[in-house]
């Protein structure tokens, strides 16, 4: 009886089926990769904490404010928030040199109140040439790394404002670092 077929044979399927295992191997480890490599960027602990340490800050000038102008303007989805936001410091104009501080201290780049219920409108927006003026903000007001992790943001809680914030740190000369997380308002 001629066993050279069979063992030939028999090799061969072995082959296929590692080189399958190594292959689904190799893209649980990739996708497992990508999804860290997003993570760490987006929703860190620490800047979750300094997102929430601004809402309490912003909470104590006039965030309200802000949300209520958001509130009844149908045609924005979103507002920059920033030391040249006046209505912030209507009351106080001390707290302006506070609130700079702050924000120099937690590398803050730059905050945005969104309506939660049209960040999915936002999501759609493909370029600043669409005919949407809400696009057309969206495009020139937010930084293309914020317009990335607004597509990450994916809430199931019950608020109607999200206080999304872009930290980008430059401690070190030769790099930036930016990371992303939101609180609800």
């Amino acid at each position: 009886m001629n066993r050279k077929g069979f063992v030939f044979t028999e090799t061969i399927v072995a082959i296929v089926i590692l080189t399958s295992a190594l292959l689904l191997i190799y893209t649980s480890f990739n996708n497992v990769l990508q999804s860290e490599k997003a993570r760490v960027d987006y929703d860190d602990v620490a800047y979750i904490y300094r997102t929430y340490y601004i809402k309490k800050v912003l909470d104590s000038l006039n965030i309200n404010g802000i949300i209520e102008n958001l509130k009844n303007d149908n045609n924005k989805y979103f507002m920059t928030v920033g030391k040249e936001t006046n209505l912030l410091f209507e009351s106080n104009e001390s707290n302006r040199i506070l609130f700079e501080k702050i924000l120099t201290d937690f590398d803050v780049k730059q905050i945005i109140i969104l309506k939660k219920a049209n960040i999915s409108n936002l999501k759609k927006c493909k370029s600043a040439d669409d005919s949407n003026n809400i696009c057309n903000s969206y495009f020139t007001e937010l930084t293309e790394d914020m317009r990335e992790y607004i597509k990450t943001v994916d809430i199931d809680i019950k608020c109607d404002n999200v206080l999304a914030v872009e930290f980008e740190n430059c401690k070190d000369s030769e790099k930036c670092y930016k990371f992303y997380s939101w609180v609800s308002v």
